[in-house]
């Protein structure tokens, strides 16, 4: 078969589901373990620290997994866990939280009074003591303090856990290493045949309502989404230290997954380049660079539609964005366009990556659908895309009454045409019968199919159902997090049936 009469759709289709899409098992082992895990070391890290029993309020997903546009494998969770203050935070003066704004995506904290009378009060030495060194002489609160605190409570728990939990008869052992600005919590069984690992970085931020908001930042008219948060990581371009630890990342990640609600293929094209990333080796391009100009492009379109097009299409215009703004050496940040997020990445690596995006931008122009294919994988992956049925089936070059032409679109129906060749009076019997065969085969495998779905979706519901039995009995914020999550994949179930059903009828 040509290349000219290969389906990009299709390709990128099948790319995603072998390689890309997390795998509803690891999925939910990941979850369950982690939920079970974390609930016994978060009330452990409470027993050691009753400024932590006190105001550690609520535990919020972060990064990828809390986005749903984390590749390949469920191996890694980002962990907010916001921690109270003991002041008025709605006061924007001496006796509460002073804002000020720094580098473009930070500010600083400065905290007077309300601190400086915590030592009059009677919970200070029992549990108001340990805010005594998270200030530095100005009164400027410390995010490199505020995490050392975080860190020191989490290796006691660790201590005191002998390094591991049991959960459902299941050993795992944990350690604790610092990666970064963040402190990394690794989990892994003890032992079993199937292998676990799990790496989870816990950080600690402080939560802010409206009307308290950063002067000089983008702000959501009409948006439910009511909070925002400022997060102990350091901004590494700043090279005075005592400057840099009283910085505080700005962080609007319930804005943006508000904005991306409802947008369709979005969250699957972002994890296509994200993967295009990956196989091309461009590592000095994270994740956030990425989505941020997903969040531009919706800002720009202002129509969810925009997200319903072919899988095809979207993808390229979305890879001309990251090479255009690569080659421009600007990523503008969205909540402020005067912090470029890749100044820092060094001209060199920026125009190698230009080029490797021009290649692949010019291959999909002149429809080499197998070489924007190997784009998107490894030397090992490539191997094994070759060896999957789907790519013998495409090199086969089947004949006409068994070729199909379809548009496959991810996570929304799509239409096919089916091109069969009906047979004229003329032609043999045996030809007549063996396509009759092959429909009936189809229809067989496409009852099989639905009966699949069905049996998962009520699967899924049952589970939802009991999750939030056990919401209304723990309100934990976790607890609610993991509910919204499975309430996504039950509707993502349902939205894919037809285009599974869709799929089969076109592929058989």
């Amino acid at each position: 078969m040509s290349a000219k009469k290969k389906n990009l759709d299709v390709y990128l289709g099948e790319i995603f589901k072998q390689f890309v899409a997390l795998k509803d098992d690891d999925f939910k082992r990941s979850q369950e373990v982690f939920k079970s895990v974390f609930e016994q070391f978060k009330q452990k890290m409470g027993e050691q620290c009753n400024y932590f029993g006190t105001y550690a309020s609520q535990v919020l997903y972060a990064g990828s997994v809390y986005d749903g546009i984390k590749v390949s494998k469920l191996d890694e969770f980002d962990m907010d866990i916001v921690i109270r203050l003991p002041v008025n935070y709605q006061d924007d003066g001496e006796n509460g939280i002073i804002i000020e704004n720094a580098e473009p995506g930070f500010v600083t904290l400065k905290i007077v009074k309300a601190f400086d009378n915590l030592d009059k009060q009677k919970e200070w030495e029992n549990r108001h003591r340990v805010t005594r060194d998270w200030r530095d002489s100005d009164k400027y609160f410390l995010q490199n303090k505020f995490r050392h605190w975080l860190h020191s409570i989490v290796q006691k728990t660790l201590n005191e856990l002998n390094g591991q939990v049991t959960v459902n008869g299941v050993t795992y052992l944990m350690k604790y290493k610092m990666s970064g600005p963040a402190y990394t919590l690794n989990i892994r069984n003890a032992d079993g045949e199937d292998h676990f690992l799990l790496d989870v970085d816990l950080v600690p931020v402080i939560r802010f309502l409206l009307p308290r908001w950063p002067e000089g930042y983008r702000m959501m008219e009409g948006s439910q989404v009511k909070e925002w948060l400022a997060v102990p990581k350091p901004n590494k371009a700043v090279a005075d230290e005592s400057q840099r630890n009283r910085l505080w990342r700005l962080s609007f990640q319930d804005y943006e997954r508000d904005m991306i609600k409802g947008c369709s293929q979005l969250k699957n094209i972002i994890r296509l380049v994200k993967k295009l990333r990956d196989a091309r080796g461009m590592k000095a391009i994270a994740s956030y660079y990425i989505k941020t100009l997903f969040l531009w492009k919706v800002q720009k379109t202002e129509d969810k539609k925009y997200w319903q097009r072919k899988l095809s299409v979207i993808f390229r215009e979305m890879v001309e964005e990251l090479y255009n703004a690569i080659k421009e050496k600007n990523i503008p940040y969205f909540w402020n366009e005067n912090n470029n997020l890749i100044q820092g990445v060094k001209e060199t690596l920026l125009n190698d990556y230009a080029e490797k995006l021009k290649q692949v931008l010019d291959s999909i122009d002149a429809n080499d659908v197998e070489k924007v294919a190997y784009a998107l994988l490894t030397t090992d992956e490539i191997k094994e895309f070759k060896e999957s049925e789907f790519y013998k089936k495409q090199e086969a070059n089947l004949p006409a009454d068994n070729v199909i032409v379809r548009s496959i679109s991810i996570s929304s129906s799509s239409s096919c045409s089916t091109n069969i060749q009906i047979p004229n009076k003329k032609q043999d019997d045996d030809k007549v019968f063996d396509l009759v065969k092959s429909l009936i085969s189809k229809v067989d495998r496409l009852t099989t199919r639905v009966e699949q779905q069905d049996d998962k979706i009520m699967k899924l519901e049952k589970e939802l159902q009991e999750l939030k039995n056990e919401t209304n009995q723990n309100s934990t914020q976790l607890s609610v997090d993991i509910l919204e999550n499975k309430k996504e994949e039950v509707l993502e179930m349902k939205n894919t049936q037809d285009t599974e059903v869709t799929d089969l009828l076109c592929f058989g």
